[in-house]
């Protein structure tokens, strides 16, 4: 394949990511937009961090999946495609009662539809079915990003802007994981320039997230923080990922990592409005 048809390649790619992600756009956070929990008061999760940790478990759930039949971190690996399954089951009975409007609605059947078939699927996971899990998982995240920004546009939600760019780092980190291990899995997948661009632009994408979300932490010491740790397991990720030779060592590290990078990511949202640490939600064990 010669580079105008990469180029191109990308640049459709990048299009349908423009659309999927237009909630990313949302008003940028104020210097002090923290809200304030009154003591004891019961905290009820944003309808915009349920639907960011739907569309992340969701993905994830596909990627334990392909760890389970690589044979990566046995028995491990096991109980967290349980336990994010049991997590995809919570949040879509959560969210099924937060939709507030017909467009919201629609979104969320159409979610709930490409789920079916995601989960129906899932425990029959192997080298010959994965590639095309792999298509049914990309269209399942293209159908949250929409349900995420019909949310979005009809909420006042003033951390919109955080939300939605780490949340979408944890869904980058988990996506490049899933592209590498279904590439060992399927050897015939790893010369194929489609999953090569979009495991590059999906680089570049989480590089610039990273940028973007230095500057809205600006002087928040708990969420700069976390940022800087998972700068630090990103220079360890971008290593692992760019091996020339995937070893097994190399895949454990990349399945790992991602995950630890997307509990930052969490616990930066999960801050950014007021809320503390949730252990239920890819804790490290």
């Amino acid at each position: 394949m010669n580079l105008q048809m990469i180029e191109k390649m990308m640049a459709q790619k990048s299009l349908k990511l423009l659309i999927a992600s237009l909630f990313l756009c949302g008003t940028a956070a104020s210097a002090d937009y923290r809200p304030v929990q009154a003591p004891g008061a019961t905290v009820t999760q944003p309808t915009l961090l349920t639907a960011g940790m739907f569309r992340l478990e969701s993905e994830r759930s596909y990627k334990l999946s392909l760890q389970m039949a690589l044979g990566i971190l046995n028995g491990h690996t096991e109980v967290e495609r349980t336990r994010s399954l049991e997590n995809i089951a919570r949040l879509r009975k959560d969210l099924s009662k937060q939709m507030k409007s017909e467009k919201t609605g629609k979104a969320f059947n159409r979610v709930n539809i490409a789920l079916n078939d995601q989960v129906e699927s899932l425990p029959r996971l192997n080298a010959k079915t994965a590639a095309g899990m792999y298509d049914v998982n990309e269209d399942l995240l293209i159908k949250m990003n929409f349900l995420s920004f019909a949310i979005e546009s009809e909420t006042n939600d003033t951390t919109s802007r955080i939300t939605g760019l780490a949340l979408r780092q944890a869904s980058l980190a988990q996506r490049m994981a899933k592209i590498v291990l279904l590439r060992s899995m399927d050897k015939n997948m790893q010369a194929k320039q489609g999953l090569q661009v979009d495991l590059a632009q999906s680089r570049i994408e989480f590089l610039n997230g990273m940028s973007l979300l230095a500057d809205e932490t600006g002087s928040d010491k708990a969420l700069k923080e976390r940022l800087n740790l998972a700068q630090q397991q990103w220079i360890f990720y971008d290593k692992a990922l760019s091996s020339p030779n995937f070893r097994a060592e190399d895949l454990r590290n990349i399945s790992s990592t991602s995950d630890r990078i997307a509990q930052m990511m969490v616990e930066i949202v999960r801050l950014g409005y007021g809320l503390a640490p949730d252990p239920s939600v890819i804790a490290e064990r």
